[in-house]
């Protein structure tokens, strides 16, 4: 009897250590936080993942797809992607540590080295680069040389990254749920601390905020900094958020693999799918950049 009792609580034992292994493809694998890995978190991404995959079957028909016209590949876990004034490509490389330049005629270099994790990318009005340097709690400003300086310290993690209209940067403190505006001096501001584990951000052209949560939702900062849910059509939103020329919002679904438009009503439509970890989205022109961890690839899609 106590054999069999030794060999049940052996066993139960190896199930648990299976059950602690599942593998999400995303920025909330490499911190270990209990806000991801609690058993009740387990459990509401479950569900979560089951709801959108039924309203994505139902919805497939009346879904418009984006055409792919073109595929980068060859990064190491690319994340966010910036476009410069000439047209160059220039992508995170956060299991490289590096951000790699594509020309406009498609001429890949290194553009910068020497970062830990970098994850979101966005250009000033004056051309340089800037950095969320996610494991070293700090933002990088690039020249046009790639001459790296440090522009703001002492961040929580810091993941995605925009410029508002005003010209300040807004960075999501992925560690400690905020929403952060630097000012051009590096003065730092908390626009939101309600948040749920931020890790994109984006202005419309009213001066509202809104915000990719790795916890599962999109949630909106109006004018006068009140928080609200605008979307729950998402199995867990990934770093990237964009607007396009038309004034649509666009967000990559990390958890769903796929890239969401998302309707003033906040109800979504899957407009690319089978995006192994779906990262990254940027808006540009009439295209649509998407980033994929599980190839190491970025995908261009139009958005014609």
């Amino acid at each position: 009897m106590m054999k069999r009792l030794a060999k049940i609580t052996v066993l139960l034992g190896l199930l648990g250590s299976l059950a602690a292994c599942t593998n999400d493809m995303g920025l909330g694998d490499v911190e270990l936080s209990t806000k991801v890995y609690s058993k009740k978190k387990k459990t509401k991404k479950v569900k979560k993942v089951k709801k959108v995959k039924k309203a994505k079957k139902g919805n497939q028909k009346g879904d418009q797809k984006l055409k792919l016209i073109k595929k980068y590949t060859g990064f190491s876990s690319p994340t966010a992607m910036a476009i410069d004034k000439e047209n160059n490509l220039y992508v995170s490389n956060w299991g490289g540590d590096s951000v790699t330049k594509i020309s406009s005629n498609g001429e890949k270099s290194k553009f910068v080295t020497g970062m830990s994790s970098p994850a979101g990318l966005a250009f000033d009005k004056s051309g340089n680069l800037y950095v969320s340097d996610y494991s070293a709690d700090v933002i990088l400003k690039v020249d046009k040389n790639g001459k790296k300086t440090t522009f703001a310290n002492n961040l929580s993690t810091p993941t995605g990254i925009s410029f508002d209209k005003a010209g300040n940067l807004l960075v999501t403190n992925r560690g400690s749920d905020e929403i952060v505006s630097i000012d051009p001096q590096g003065k730092k501001t908390i626009v939101s601390n309600k948040m749920q584990t931020p890790v994109g951000v984006v202005e419309d052209s009213q001066g509202n905020l809104f915000v990719t949560n790795y916890g599962g939702s999109v949630l909106k900062i109006d004018t006068n900094k009140q928080v609200s849910v605008f979307s729950k059509g998402f199995a867990r939103p990934g770093v990237g958020i964009d607007i396009t020329a038309k004034g649509e919002i666009i967000a990559a679904d990390n958890g769903g693999d796929c890239v969401r438009r998302i309707a003033k009503d906040g109800s979504t439509k899957v407009i690319a799918d089978k995006i192994g970890g779906c990262v990254g989205v940027r808006a540009h022109n009439d295209q649509l950049y998407v980033s994929s961890w599980s190839d190491g690839a970025v995908y261009v899609y139009s958005l014609n």
